[in-house]
């Protein structure tokens, strides 16, 4: 009989066939456990970015707007390039809709230096 149909032992009593054996060999284990220093560092870097971001367009909005719509809507927030605004009222926003569209939209982008795709208003009350 050839070797290879047969189970032949070695000298550490491990039979070279044994497919528990051989699929242990393919095993790989993880690594050990890194650090978390790095992984923090880079939620920081984005929240950092997204602070900047949500204060860079507050504060467009705060210079940007004029008086009465300043007092009418709010920057709820940007995400994504998705710029929205808090509207009191659906007649504020109607002002807010034609002065976004007046020109007022190019102004916030100047003045807050941040992708800004599309707006949306929302009608509520201020939280």
């Amino acid at each position: 009989m050839a070797q290879d149909d047969e189970q032949v032992g070695n000298d550490d009593g491990i039979k070279r066939h044994d497919p528990l054996t051989r699929l242990r060999g393919f095993r790989v284990w993880p690594g050990r456990a890194r650090g978390i220093g790095d992984d923090c560092d880079g939620l920081m870097r984005s929240l950092t970015k997204v602070s900047k971001e949500q204060a860079a367009v507050g504060a467009a909005w705060e210079t940007a707007a004029p008086d009465e719509l300043r007092d009418l809507g709010w920057v709820m927030g940007i995400s994504g390039g998705r710029l929205e605004i808090g509207i009191e009222n659906a007649g504020a926003r109607h002002k807010v809709d034609r002065w976004l569209r007046s020109g007022g939209l190019e102004l916030i982008r100047e003045l807050a230096k941040v992708r800004i795709k599309s707006v949306v208003l929302r009608i509520g009350e201020k939280g």
